[in-house]
């Protein structure tokens, strides 16, 4: 008997993604691998391997054919932002944020029914598929953020040290941004709409007395550790049912032709209007934690299939159709507007408690956005010399800074942010499927023309091949739609863009 290590395994990870290619046509591909050596140069089947391609800490399976099956074993590594969570926190995660600043601004918007119907029901087909792109990205890519799907994309390979630097810096910027922004219009917002129930609502220093007094309040859950501190969780299962008795109380004012307008609501920007506010209610940001937390909360201890109840698309397409199903309603309302009756004095309840839940729903929200936000880049030195959490108090203290900012300075940024949100949830899924499909040389199998098998190895290499065109004949039809729907997100949304871009340019 030897002892000694274990020889390390024969089977190799699959390959993310199979093509075949004639041999004449790959010139550039990595012919000289190392691997190839050892390999027949007469083979009918040549398995090229990605020797530069990066690999992520979160291995996750490949988008061959078992990608109907999320749960593989758990990551090696877990980062602090995305802890496991179970499906019911996750399925929590994925409808709250539907049911924000975006629902809340429907039923002011006075959007006909013919044009809110097929827009609701549009944006929220397009954020399904958006985001089921970014779940196949992952799996294609194995990795766990955005972050890290975009550099495996765009900067694979060594010797692009310097380009990953560089996006990463750009990515980490890009989501804090986001996410500082979408607080910051969140405490404004919260703010603005109790100033019309206060005495001399108009003073500045009324303003910035609440805007200290609710940032004070929410301080001390910024300092959850992540999306499963019980302080999150709690918050974001009262900013859920805040919204509910929100939603009950704008139903009865409607019913009774009580005024839903609220002066707050006004000092958006230009560009909050009708159908891009419908749009922008189906916008969100952690798609891929989300999808990590799951799969580290699965703990297979049997060889059974688990239950469809842990698919992320399933979990995906339940939250969706349960945020169409709670603003569906909103909709109907914007077109309808009910004819004011004439109030009396003192005011209906339920014109007092509307303000209250919207501010309400909005605060609760912060504190999720401010815990999963990328950490500033703070020298080592300083981080290291104590324990205060200072990229997460700085972070707060740019938010309640930015909520004090002038009128027109905040609707600028709340017109930033709606470009943003909207490019980040329906532009950017797509145009990253275009580049890692079409311009980005995949793991590939190669079908010399011309070259004869050897008599020995005739037999594998034909059942191969008859195997390898069964499997792209089964997944032909499928590629095709998927890359149908891409395309034409891709267009229909960078047209848009460049429209938004153009018309709140020239409204600044």
């Amino acid at each position: 008997m030897v002892w000694g290590n274990s020889p390390p395994p024969l089977a190799s990870t699959p390959p993310r993604r199979t093509s075949t290619s004639s041999v004449s046509s790959s010139g550039s591909s990595r012919t000289s691998s190392p691997r190839l050596t050892t390999l027949d140069s007469s083979s009918a089947l040549i398995l090229v391997h990605d020797e530069d391609n990066q690999r992520s800490p979160f291995h996750l399976d490949s988008d061959d054919d078992d990608e109907d099956d999320d749960h593989t074993p758990q990551f090696d590594v877990r980062r602090a932002t995305t802890p496991p969570l179970s499906p019911t926190l996750v399925l929590l995660y994925l409808v709250v944020p539907y049911l924000k600043l975006g629902a809340m601004f429907l039923p002011h918007t006075e959007t006909p029914l013919k044009y809110g119907l097929p827009a609701l029901f549009g944006f929220a087909v397009l954020a399904a598929f958006a985001k089921q792109i970014l779940y196949m990205l992952s799996r294609y890519t194995r990795s766990a953020e955005l972050e890290d799907v975009l550099l495996d994309i765009l900067a694979r390979g060594r010797g692009n040290d310097r380009r990953r630097s560089i996006l990463r810096n750009t990515v980490r910027a890009g989501t804090g941004g986001l996410r500082v922004l979408l607080a910051t219009v969140y405490l404004r917002e919260s703010v603005q709409v109790l100033l019309p129930l206060l005495p001399n609502g108009t003073s500045v220093a009324l303003r910035l007395a609440l805007s200290a007094i609710f940032t004070v309040a929410i301080t001390p859950l910024f300092f959850a550790q992540s999306l499963g501190s019980k302080r999150i969780v709690y918050t974001t299962w009262l900013s859920l049912i805040t919204y509910l008795v929100w939603l009950s109380c704008i139903t009865y004012a409607y019913v009774h032709h009580l005024p839903l307008g609220n002066a707050g609501w006004l000092r958006t920007g230009t560009f909050w209007q009708g159908l891009v506010t419908i749009a922008f209610a189906f916008t969100s940001s952690s798609t891929l934690s989300l999808y990590t937390s799951l799969r580290g909360s699965h703990q297979p201890v049997t060889t059974a299939k688990p239950s469809k109840a842990r698919s992320f698309k399933l979990l995906s397409v339940v939250s969706v159709i349960l945020a169409v199903l709670l603003t569906l309603p909103l909709v109907i309302f914007s077109a309808n507007p009910s004819i004011l009756a004439t109030l009396s004095s003192p005011r209906p309840p339920a014109l007092l408690i509307i303000p209250i839940l919207n501010a309400a729903t909005l605060l609760l929200s912060i504190p999720a956005l401010i815990v999963t936000s990328p950490p500033l880049p703070i020298p080592d030195r300083l981080r290291h010399s104590t324990t205060f959490p200072l990229s997460r108090t700085l972070i707060a203290t740019l938010v309640a800074a930015l909520s004090l900012v002038p009128s027109s300075v905040a609707a600028i940024l709340s017109d930033i942010l709606l470009l943003s949100a909207l490019t980040s949830t329906y532009f950017l899924p797509a145009l990253l499927h275009i580049i890692a499909h079409f311009f980005e040389r995949p793991l590939t199998i190669l079908t010399p023309h011309g070259a004869q098998p050897r008599e020995s190895h005739a037999g594998p290499d034909e059942l191969l091949l008859r195997k390898e065109r069964a499997l792209q004949k089964r997944q032909f039809r499928k590629r095709i739609v998927w890359d149908l729907g891409v395309w034409v997100l891709l267009l229909g949304g960078g047209a848009g863009f460049v429209a938004a871009i153009g018309r709140v340019a020239g409204s600044w």
